[in-house]
């Protein structure tokens, strides 16, 4: 029978991998994210070659959610890792 605790930690364990191998290629998605908000707003305009380019359209179509994703996952990581450290913080200085 499979440890509660352990399979906590090991969970644990991987989302902190996670946002450690994520967070390395941050400055890439929100780079991505910025480019790809460019592109759809005056993009059409400034390089319409690039903005008919069928390749990028699917490129962008396929790693569009993703990045996001990783962005979203990000932000949810460091807000509670901020929130718990926060309130330990508080613990520490009352106990």
């Amino acid at each position: 029978m499979a440890d509660p605790r352990r399979q906590i930690e090991e969970a644990n364990a991987i989302i902190s991998t996670v946002a450690l191998l994520l967070g390395g290629s941050r400055e890439t998605f929100e780079q991505f994210m910025l480019e790809s908000e460019r592109m759809d707003s005056v993009g059409a305009i400034l390089n319409p070659t690039l903005f008919m380019s069928s390749e990028r359209r699917a490129t962008e179509a396929l790693l569009k959610p993703l990045y996001r994703a990783a962005l979203d996952f990000l932000r949810t990581h460091d807000r509670v890792i901020g929130e718990a450290r926060a309130a330990l913080d508080k613990v520490n200085a009352n106990g």
